[in-house]
């Protein structure tokens, strides 16, 4: 086994964990509980998994606008000698809000003020202009609030959508 040395340093700590909730402003959660229906993306959009009468599933995968937005709290068990993971277990609750401000990241380059977009095939971010079109995601009511010095596709930003 090859020795790994630590490559990076880093001056300030990092600004949050994919899916913490970032403020003293309200997190608002949707009214009923969800589980996941496959595995599930903290930190980014999710919608509903089926209609009708058992509607109390999530994916992280859609059409249209998102159900809401996966909330890092950790309500599932891990197992012995696994590593932690940002993911909810199929059959796993998992927290959804659709009021806040949360840590994520950003699937493009961000800066302050732009509009977050939920990618369709994962869930994830992407920002751009308001009312742009961005290939294969959905325009979400949420804006980016701080991007901590960086906002280059993969770093950590804040997101919220209170006004």
């Amino acid at each position: 086994m090859a020795n790994k040395f630590q490559g990076q340093v880093n001056i300030l700590p990092a600004i949050g964990v994919p899916g913490q909730h970032m403020s003293t402003n309200p997190l608002v959660s949707t009214q009923k509980g969800y589980c996941a229906a496959d595995t599930v993306t903290i930190g980014g959009f999710v919608w509903a998994a089926t209609a009708g009468e058992n509607d109390a599933f999530v994916k992280s995968t859609g059409e249209d606008a998102p159900l809401g937005f996966a909330v890092r709290e950790i309500t599932n068990p891990l197992g012995y000698n696994q590593p932690a993971s940002n993911t909810v277990p199929k059959g796993f609750p998992v927290s959804v809000a659709v009021k806040g401000d949360f840590a994520v990241i950003t699937g493009a380059a961000a800066t302050v003020g732009q509009s977050v977009f939920a990618v369709l095939k994962d869930g994830s971010i992407k920002t751009g202009t308001a009312g742009d079109t961005v290939e294969g995601a959905v325009e979400t009511d949420y804006k980016v609030v701080n991007i901590n010095g960086g906002g280059a596709a993969g770093d950590i930003i804040v997101i919220s959508n209170w006004a």
